[in-house]
C-alpha cells in the first residue's frame, strides 16, 4: 500500500528516506499533535514507502518524521517484557509471602524479589499467642501478673514483703552484702582490699577476707576470714586455709582479746581410752597391721612384721608435740577400766624415717586379782595358767589401737594440699591487685 501524501518529502531531503529507512524500521511522527509510530513494510524510493497498514490518522503535509531503526526498538521491547516479567515476578512473591503470614503456624520465611530471605512469626501465630486480658489484666500464665495493681501483682507473682523494701543499712530495709553494708558476704565483691588490720572496730557486720599477716590476724600461711559483729562490742571468727582449725575472739569496748581455738574432729583425735588429743599427724595402729590416718598423715602405710611388732612407713620419724609429750612421747597405748596400760611399747627410728613399733604384754603383779592383766585360761579345776608372761611379745589388743604421733615428709599429701592452697591464694590476690590498678 502507497503511502499518504503526508510522507511525500521535497526532493531536497529526498535523499534521506533510502538511506535511513529500510523493510521492518518505524517511522515517528506527530500530526495533529499526535505521536504516531508507524512500521515500514518496503521503501519505493525517495519519495514513497508503504506501510505495513494503512495510516489512520489525518492528512498532513511538512511533518518533522524520526527514523527507528527495528533493532532499537526491538530492544526496547525485549526490555520491556523483562520488566514486566520481573514484576510479575515480585507479584508472585508477594502473594506467597502474604499467604505465609495470614495462614502460617509458626515461624515462616519471606523472600524478596532478590532472593534475599528472612524469618519471623507469621501473624496466625502471633494472633494464636497473643495474650487475653481478662477484667483488664494479664493472666500470670500468659506472661503477666494477673493484676492492674502494683499490690495484686506481688501477690500473684508470690512476692514477700521484702519486694517493697529498699536495701541499706538501716531497720526496715533489705539486707545487702559487702563491706559497706550489714549483710554477709565478701568484701572483694565490692572490690575492697582483703582486711589490713583485724583490730579495726569500724568494720560492718560481715564475711571478708584478710591478709594473714596483717595486725590482729590470727598468723599462718593463707588467707584468713572475719566475721566482725556490731563494732566495737561483738566476736571475731577465723580459719586461716581450707584444713586449719577455726579460731575465734571477742571485742569489748573495742579491745580484742586473745584467739582461741576450736577443737573437732577435724584437728582432734580419740585416744585408744577415749579422751581427745590433738591431731596433726595421726597413725592409727590395729592388731592386724591395718592402719586408720588423718587427713595430714595420708600416705602413711604399716606392715605387721611379726608377732608385736609393726613397720610404719611414709613418715619421717616421730612428730615433737610437747602436747603429746614431746618426741619420746607421740604414743597412746591402751589401758583397762582403770586406766592402767595393757602393753609395754618400745619403738625405732630407722634411717629413712621409717619406725619399728614392738609391743609386749604388761602385767600389774600388785595389783588385785581382777585387775593383773593376766592372759591364760581356767581349767576344770578353776586353776589359771598364763600363757603369755609379763614382757613377752603380743600384739596390740584386738579391740583397741596404739595412736602414734608422726612427723610427715615436705612432700606428703597434706603438705602438697597446703601448697596448693597457698598459691591459688597468692595468685588470686596478685590478679584482684592487677585489676584493681588504674
Amino acid at each position: 500500500m502507497s503511502i499518504s501524501p503526508l510522507f511525500r518529502w521535497p526532493n531536497s531531503v529526498n535523499h534521506f528516506i533510502t538511506t535511513e529507512l529500510a523493510a521492518g524500521d518505524f517511522i515517528v511522527a506527530t500530526v495533529g499533535g499526535v505521536p504516531y509510530t508507524l512500521p515500514v513494510k518496503t521503501v519505493t524510493n525517495n519519495t514513497a514507502l508503504t506501510l505495513v497498514s494503512n495510516f489512520t490518522g489525518p492528512t498532513q503535509s511538512g511533518s518533522a518524521w524520526s527514523a527507528v531503526p527495528r533493532l532499537a526498538l526491538n530492544m526496547v521491547t525485549a526490555a520491556l517484557v523483562a520488566q514486566s516479567a520481573e514484576a510479575l515476578r515480585g507479584l508472585n512473591y508477594d502473594k506467597q509471602n502474604w499467604q505465609q503470614v495470614f495462614s502460617g503456624t509458626g515461624n515462616i520465611t519471606v523472600r524478596l524479589p532478590d532472593q534475599s530471605e528472612f524469618s519471623g512469626p507469621s501473624w496466625k501465630y502471633l494472633s494464636d499467642n497473643m495474650a487475653t486480658k481478662s477484667g483488664g489484666a494479664v493472666p500470670v500464665n500468659q506472661g503477666g501478673t494477673g493484676a492492674t495493681d502494683a499490690a495484686g501483682s506481688r501477690k500473684n507473682l508470690g512476692l514477700g514483703s521484702a519486694a517493697i523494701l529498699d536495701a541499706g543499712p538501716d531497720i526496715g530495709k533489705v539486707m545487702t552484702v559487702g563491706f559497706n553494708s550489714v549483710g554477709i558476704g565478701s568484701v572483694n565483691d565490692a572490690g575492697v582490699p582483703p582486711l589490713g588490720n583485724y583490730n579495726r572496730t569500724d568494720i560492718p557486720r560481715g564475711i571478708y577476707t584478710g591478709a594473714p599477716t596483717a595486725p590482729g590476724a590470727p598468723g599462718s600461711n593463707g588467707g584468713a576470714i572475719a566475721l566482725i559483729m556490731n563494732g566495737s562490742y561483738g566476736f571475731q571468727l577465723a580459719k586461716q586455709n581450707l584444713y586449719s582449725a577455726l579460731q575465734y575472739r571477742e571485742c569489748r569496748a573495742g579491745a580484742f582479746g586473745d584467739w582461741w581455738t576450736l577443737y573437732s574432729s577435724g584437728n582432734t583425735t580419740r585416744a585408744s581410752d577415749g579422751t581427745l588429743k590433738a591431731a596433726s599427724p595421726i597413725v592409727k595402729l590395729f592388731a592386724d597391721g591395718s592402719v586408720e590416718t588423718n587427713e595430714e598423715s595420708q600416705g602413711v602405710t604399716v606392715t605387721r612384721q611379726a608377732v608385736g611388732e609393726y613397720l610404719i612407713e611414709g613418715c619421717i620419724g616421730l612428730n615433737a608435740d610437747a602436747a603429746w609429750g614431746g618426741i619420746d612421747g607421740g604414743f597412746d597405748i591402751p589401758t583397762d577400766r582403770n586406766k592402767q596400760p595393757r602393753i609395754w611399747l618400745d619403738y625405732k627410728v630407722n634411717a629413712d624415717g621409717s619406725i619399728v613399733i614392738k609391743t609386749y604384754h604388761r602385767m600389774h603383779a600388785s595389783a588385785p586379782e581382777f585387775a593383773r592383766n593376766r592372759i591364760g585360761h581356767t581349767d576344770a579345776n578353776r586353776t589359771f595358767t598364763e600363757i603369755v608372761a609379763d614382757g613377752e611379745p603380743v600384739d596390740i589388743p584386738a579391740d583397741s589401737f596404739v595412736s602414734v604421733r608422726v612427723e610427715m615428709p615436705v612432700n606428703s599429701i597434706w603438705n602438697q594440699k597446703q601448697k596448693d592452697i597457698l598459691e591459688a591464694m597468692e595468685k588470686a590476690e596478685y590478679e584482684r591487685q592487677q585489676e584493681t590498678q588504674p
